[in-house]
Formats: C-alpha cells, structure tokens, sequence
C-alpha cells in the first residue's frame, strides 16, 4: 500500500485511511486496502516531512536469510509467521564448569581469574593450566604487540590510535571513523545488543551489490561503542571479524585482530588465526594456538577441530613430525571424519599419498596445507574456495590460468578485485591472432573465464571504432550474466571512454548508458543517453527504461511525478507483462520511498499489480522504527538484511522502499540514490545485449 503525502513513504492501515479519504479512491481499492489494515496500527506520525516507511501491512510473508561463515559453511535460517526471530548461534561452546565466569578475557586491566569453588579441584586444575594445543618453545612466534593500525590499507593519515584496551569492551574497536567513511561512534544508539548480535550473523557479505558490500564493510570497521544490553552469548568482535573474513576481506579482518590482541577468547582467536593463513601469515596463525582449546573433542566441537587442524599444521611446518603424527592419532582416536585433513596432513609430513574424495569446499587452512604438501590445486578451485582465499589464489603465478581467473572472477563478484585487476588477469592467457579474429564472428571458447578473457584481448586488440562497439556490447552483457558487472565495466573503462558517441554506434548507445549508469560516471552517461534519445521511439523499452534510471541517478535528487510520466508508469503497471510491472512496480515504490507524491492514476494501477512478497513485515517494521530512532547502524544493518544476499536487483521491492527511505532518514542519501540505482537497474533489460 502506497502513500500519497510527501515523505511518508508505505504506510500503515491508519494513513491508508486518510490517503482514501483524500483522494476518494474507488470502492475496490478502499475494500483492498481494508483487507490489508494490520491488526496492531501504528498510530500516524504527528511529523510528516522527514521519516521512513513502513511495509504493507499483511501482504510479506516470511522468508529466509543464508548467511555464509568464514569457514565456507552456508547456514539458512527461517524467519517465522509469528513474528518472533531465531536466536543466532553466535555462543562459543561452555569449555568450564557450572559457577560464575570472568567477564572481561584475560589480558584486559580489572580482569579477575576464574572463580573455582572449594572442593573442585578439576576446576582447580583447569584454572591453573591454560589449555594449549600447541606447546610454546622455540619454534614458537612471539605475539606481536598493540601498534597503531590504518582505517584503511594504503590509506595514510586515516588513522585510528589504539593501544592498551584495559576494561573497554574490545567490541568497541575498530579501523574507520566518521571522516573515513564510518558511521560514527554512536551508530547503534538506540539498538539493543541482542538484537544486533542477531542480525549481524544473518547479514549477508561478499553479494554481488557494490553498495551492499560498502555499507557492510563501513559498519563492521566502524569505531562505536557497542550496543546497550545483554549479549546473546556470543563476542560481538568475533561476529565482525568472522563476516569480515566471510566477506573476503581477510586483510581487514587481520588488521582489527592486531589491534585487540588482549582479547583472547577462543571464537576471536580462531578468527583471527583464520584471516592470517587467508593471507599466507603462518606465523601469526600459529601464534593463536595458545589461546584454543586443546581439541578434545574435533568430531563435535567446531573449535576444536579447527584447533586440531592448526595445531597439525604448525607442527609440520617447524618440522615436529613426531607430535604431529601424535596429534593426528589423536584426532582419529577421537572420531574425528576429515579424510583431505589426513591426506594432506600425512603427504606434507611422510611424504604418503592416501586418497580423499574430491573436495566440496577449499578453506584457508585447507588451501595452507595443499602450499605444505606440495600438492596442486584441483581445478575448480577457484569456484569452490572460501571467499576468504580466492583473491589471494587469483594472485598465485603458479596456479593455472583458469583457475586464477575463475577466482578473481569471484572476488570480483564480491567486490574484492577491481576492474583493473580483473583486466589483468584476463590478460594472462594467450590467444593467436586467429581467436582474436574469430572472437568478432563469435567464436568463443567453452570456459566462460576465457571467454571473457578472449573478449577481453579482443577488445584490445580492435581498431575499428564499430567492431569495438559490437565486442564490448558482448562483453558487458557476458560480463553482467557472470555477475561481474562493475568489475567489467571498470576493465574496460579506458576502451570504453575513449568510444565516441556518433550514429556509426548507435546500436551500442543502450549499452554504453546503461555500463556509464553503473560506474556513476554522469558526464558519460550524458553523452550516451543523449544519442539513445535521439533513437526515439526505434528503441522503444530501452528508451522508456533508461530514462526512468537517468531519473533515479540524478545527483541532484528526484522532481516530482509529471502527468506524462504517471500516464506512463500506470500504463506500464496495467501492461500485464510482468517484467515491466515489476519495473514500474519498484520505480514508483522509489518515487514514494525518496519522498515524492504519487499521483492517484499511480495509486491506482499500483494497487491492481502483481504483489512483491518475501520480506517478513517484522524486520521491515524494525527497519522503520531504527530511521525513527536515527540508529544509523541498525538502520544499516537491518537494510542488508532485509535486501538479502543477492543485492537490491534481486530483493523484495518493499524491502527495496524501506531501506531508501530509513537511510536517507540517518542522512545516509547518497547510499539511499545508489541502492534504488541498483535496484532498478537489475530489473531493466535496457542495454543488456
């Protein structure tokens, strides 16, 4: 349901009466909207002109969300019908006995050993022992001390000043503040701890949204003071470093785990062991075995068997082969099922070759002990990796053509590898004289990366302004079908700018608009859409949809609906074609959601489209009340939940609505503009080859 005032957005059933009162809207329409009266109303704001919208009363039902971990593990939680949300399973495993534990971890000023009641002398015993799997000698790292860290790599001057955390929660740290990109140290002001707690493990990381991947990477290196209220069991920095790693941005994870070295707790240990052999630091991974469990129990304890593993590892590596073969006796003792862990295990230490099935999944770890074995990689490891690894394989000289391009393709997806870095890599495979040629007659190979490669080469290698034009026009929708889109266009930016608009590429004008939309390049944009307009009505839907995201990019915001342009939108939502309602559908919802009125013929041909269901109307209704608190980091993270794992282009339309306008609520509005870009943008067609 849609509201007609000005920055009101979607509302509830309380303001849909008002909106048919004032604009008399049929009798249909008023039965319609009665239908969709929420039980509870929320009582209609006595401030109209600033905040956020609410969903459409009973029409979402629930969803799901999948979040992956930063072990490669996909996990898919249901949003229930009742409204209530499931617990996240962010705990670490009870490792002491009943009876009160310390609340800070050791190494923090006030911290107080474990409390061990008289009469217990296991407790006794464990609170005297640490448990290491790992013992400490020569061939152990020393821990590198708190230093200064950058907010961002290869960002001087940004940073942020940490040293000795003493009692502060460790939660607190962080790389960005408000002048480099953060989102201020009061951002979950107004969130409950529990709640973000939840939330924060569903968020999905590494999506094929550039603007999700940028507001997730700003909110968990933010500098905040944590949430008020209890905790859902679980260590809010171990959430930030585990998405961060699931993100595939270990460096980052790296570089906040070496700025709060005093938390030792086992679930930010193991983080931060794994962003260090994501990056190949073995030392600085096995310098984390004293802070895990001894892996009792690998077969049912995740930590454990991590800690197993490592410890595994590092004792190959310093070349203690006898405690090695002990740890693995162990781990076999114990159950524990991990048939690639023995054999590479037992090919890096004996030199033996047992066989293991072909891996399902490639971890950091997993990828360190293939370097230690000497073994090769198989080859579609590059599709099968962790996100964590994959850039870092598509840097890998010794790896295989394919296998580095189908990685830095994936790390690309994710937002990880630029354009640039891309067109290098697709630069690393040799085509003769003759694939170059045929790539013009469409003769590609069957991989999809060296098809991409060879467009990429040919591209190139073309001097003909009309032949370019038509291998880009290729390029770009074979990028863009591979989820590579602004990768893409960034690789081929250089070509791309140097095409000048003229009837001769006519035909790539569609194109040409919609990859320049895409790079947030206006004066480009311009340019090309200047010669679509003069295709006139010859493009017909490319025209009509290009124009709707001209609209939607302009930096200077949105004008209000036309008469022309609600004949339009209303004629487009009547059409009965779904892909052009669903068009219209969202570029009327974005009009609402940026504060735009939407004219009655609007309301109500909106009414009779087909409806969008998926986002579950509890989340959005949070989402709602954190732009009405101004929890700018709730408001963030509650959007990239509510517009999931596959970006705004694929997310529910409301979901779409209520995350611009709750953003542009906590004064985030040019996020607002390029969310509502990628969301129209995945719906249209315009320009797509």
């Amino acid at each position: 349901m849609i509201s007609s005032r000005a920055n009101a957005g979607l509302t509830t059933g309380a303001s849909l009466q008002v909106l048919a009162a004032r604009f008399a809207v049929t009798a249909l329409f008023v039965a319609l909207s009665a239908s969709l009266v929420p039980a509870i109303l929320v009582p209609a704001m006595a401030e109209e002109a600033v905040l956020g919208t609410m969903p459409a009363g009973k029409t979402i039902v629930p969803g799901t969300v999948t979040t992956t971990g930063s072990d490669g593990r996909t996990t898919t939680r249901t949003l229930p019908a009742d409204g209530t949300l499931p617990p996240a399973n962010t705990a670490a495993p009870a490792r002491l006995g009943a009876g009160p534990q310390p609340i800070l971890p050791p190494g923090f000023a006030g911290a107080t050993a474990p409390v061990v009641e008289e009469g217990d002398p296991a407790a006794a015993a464990r609170a005297a022992r640490p448990d290491t799997a790992f013992p400490s000698g020569d061939n152990m790292p020393d821990v590198q001390p708190l230093r200064d860290v950058s907010s961002v790599p290869g960002r001087a001057g940004a940073g942020i000043s940490m040293g000795e955390l003493g009692s502060v929660d460790a939660s607190a740290a962080g790389l960005i503040g408000s002048n480099d990109g953060g989102f201020g140290t009061d951002m979950w002001r107004g969130a409950t701890r529990s709640n973000v707690d939840q939330f924060l493990a569903m968020m999905p990381v590494g999506t094929p949204s550039p603007v999700a991947n940028d507001l997730a990477r700003r909110l968990l290196l933010t500098s905040a003071t944590p949430p008020e209220g209890p905790s859902g069991g679980g260590s809010l920095l171990a959430l930030r470093l585990d998405r961060l790693i699931a993100s595939g941005r270990a460096d980052l994870a790296a570089e906040l785990g070496r700025g709060t070295l005093a938390d030792t707790s086992t679930p930010v240990a193991v983080a931060r062991a794994r962003a260090a052999l994501a990056l190949a630091d073995d030392k600085s991974a096995c310098s984390e075995l004293s802070n895990l469990p001894a892996g009792n129990d690998p077969a049912h304890d995740e930590f454990d068997a991590f800690a197993t593993r490592l410890s595994a590892f590092c004792q190959i590596s310093s070349g203690n082969n006898s405690a090695a073969n002990v740890t693995l006796d162990l781990a076999r003792e114990e159950g524990y099922d991990n048939p690639l862990f023995y054999s590479l295990a037992a090919e890096a230490n004996d030199g033996l070759k047992l066989k293991a099935p072909a891996p399902k999944s490639i971890d950091a770890l997993d990828a360190r002990f293939y370097k230690l074995a000497k073994r090769p990689l198989p080859d579609n490891a590059g599709t099968i990796a962790v996100p964590a690894v994959v850039k870092l394989m598509a840097a890998d000289d010794s790896l295989a053509p394919q296998v580095r391009i189908a990685a830095g393709e994936r790390a690309a997806s994710m937002g990880i590898l630029s354009g640039d870095e891309l067109g290098k890599l697709y630069g690393i495979v040799k085509f003769s004289a003759d694939d170059l040629e045929g790539a013009k007659a469409g003769l590609y190979p069957k991989e999809s990366a060296l098809r991409s490669a060879l467009l990429y080469q040919a591209i190139a290698a073309e001097v003909l302004p009309t032949d370019r034009a038509a291998l880009m026009a290729t390029y770009l929708s074979s990028s863009e079908t591979a989820g590579v889109y602004r990768a893409g266009v960034g690789a081929v930016m250089p070509w791309l700018s140097a095409l000048e608009p003229s009837p001769l590429v006519a035909g790539f004008a569609p194109a040409a608009t919609r990859a320049f939309i895409m790079a947030g390049d206006r004066p480009n944009t311009l340019k090309w859409f200047t010669l679509v307009n003069q295709g006139g009505p010859a493009l017909g839907r490319d025209r009509r949809e290009l124009t709707a995201l001209m609209r939607v990019s302009d930096p200077n915001g949105l004008r209000p609906i036309d008469p022309s342009l609600a004949a339009e939108i209303a004629s487009d939502l009547k059409s009965g074609v779904a892909a052009t309602q669903n068009f219209a559908a969202t570029e009327a919802m974005i009009f609402d959601a940026s504060g735009q009125v939407l004219p009655q013929i609007v309301l109500e041909a909106l009414v009779s489209a087909p409806r969008s269901v998926g986002a579950p109307e509890t989340l959005l209704n949070q989402l709602h009340s954190a732009g009405l608190k101004g929890s700018r980091g709730e408001v963030v993270l509650l959007s990239l939940v509510a517009i999931g794992p596959g970006g705004p282009e694929s997310a529910d339309r409301q979901a779409v609505a209520q995350s611009v306008s709750s953003l542009r609520a906590v004064q985030l509005d040019g996020e607002a503009r390029r969310l509502a870009i990628e969301a129209l943008l995945g719906r249209s067609h315009a320009g797509r080859g």
